[in-house]
């Protein structure tokens, strides 16, 4: 039997060239499979570089700035200060202005109710505006304060100064309940009325201490309660028909006309007689104000008076109403108010009451 022989290290290295060779066609497909799955990454980071490279480039160039900002629908507010808001400049890339985020930041602006904000052709930015309607101004402990028909109530600062020579300046009227009312009422005044009322005062009459005193800016006066202010939209009509400047036109409350008469610092104060009860307390009459007394007086507003020379008063019923003689001129031409009150001689005393007076004397039966 034949015996083994040892294998040396050189056994080993005489392996055939051939189980190599497929080693190291297998080690090189492993290579080029992961070649194969880095390609398309390496080409998406390379067309990524590419853009990046692109965009940079196109940024350094003056043509991606802002060419243009317009600005449509600004009224009290300056083309400028809207523009200062927005943060649109001429620096600013064209193409990374968002409209949404610069209509946000604009509508974050107190006085700016609504905005819309459009890219258009030539690298301009068009904003266009909706401002709140302010209906006046007025000076509170921490300062003057601007009031809109929606309530609002913002610091009237330097940025809105162009609002007092549109609106009025507001005096009075500082309790809650009183502003909104005030409030509600001018929203219902045009806005180019608005715009002529130079003040609007809290003004005190003897059936209300809450009228509305509209100083106009060219010097005219409207009285007015809350709910008959609309008649101010007619002021020019109605002033220009005055014959007399000086006086001042009023509109009560739930009223729909507006008439004219003295202002209320011309008039002059009048002393009321009242009616008395037996006790000399004042009657109240269905208002619940103290019943005045009232007397007659002729068509030149002079008082009609009896043969002592007394004024004539007309008389109340049981409910405090005036009862006033339908015949009166003819009767007191008769001599019939010699003494103040009606006395009618016998013969003209009304027929219901004689009839009244002969079934009292005629026996029944």
């Amino acid at each position: 039997m034949a015996v083994e022989k040892k294998r040396t290290i050189e056994d080993f290295n005489s392996v055939p060239d051939g189980v190599s060779g497929m080693i190291r066609e297998r080690e090189i497909g492993k290579e080029n499979a992961q070649i194969v799955k880095v390609l398309p990454h390496l080409f998406n980071i390379a067309v990524f570089v590419s853009m990046v490279m692109i965009a940079g480039f196109y940024f350094l160039l003056p043509l991606s700035k802002v060419k243009a900002i317009s600005v449509t629908g600004e009224d009290c507010l300056s083309s400028r200060y809207i523009e200062s808001i927005s943060g649109v400049n001429y620096q600013s890339r064209y193409f990374l202005t968002f409209p949404w985020t610069v209509a946000s930041r604009l509508k974050q602006d107190p006085m700016i109710k609504e905005a819309k904000v459009n890219l258009m052709s030539g690298n301009t930015i068009h904003i266009d505006v909706t401002e709140k309607d302010p209906v006046g101004y007025r000076y509170e402990a921490e300062g003057p304060y601007i009031l809109t028909t929606d309530g609002s109530r913002f610091p009237l600062t330097s940025d809105y100064m162009g609002v007092i020579s549109k609106v009025p300046m507001i005096v009075g009227f500082t309790e809650e309940d009183q502003t909104h009312k005030l409030i509600n009422a001018l929203s219902l005044v045009d806005r180019n009325i608005i715009g002529e009322i130079a003040e609007v005062d809290q003004y005190s009459l003897n059936y209300d201490d809450e009228v509305m005193e509209i100083q106009m800016r060219d010097g005219g006066y409207f009285f007015s309660g809350y709910y008959s202010i609309e008649l101010v939209n007619h002021y020019h009509e109605i002033y220009t028909k005055l014959d007399d400047k000086n006086k001042c036109l009023f509109a009560d409350s739930g009223s729909t006309i507006a008439y004219s008469k003295a202002c209320p610092w011309n008039e002059v104060p009048v002393e009321y007689e009242y009616w008395l009860d037996d006790q000399g307390n004042a009657l109240i009459n269905k208002w619940g104000d103290k019943a005045v007394k009232h007397y007659y007086k002729d068509s030149n507003g002079h008082f009609y008076l009896d043969e002592n020379g007394y004024k004539i008063v007309i008389p109340i019923d049981e409910h405090v109403q005036d009862v006033r003689d339908p015949d009166f001129e003819a009767h007191f031409l008769a001599g019939y108010y010699a003494t103040g009150e009606l006395v009618l001689p016998e013969e003209e005393k009304p027929e219901e009451e004689t009839t009244e007076e002969t079934a009292e004397a005629t026996p029944e039966g």
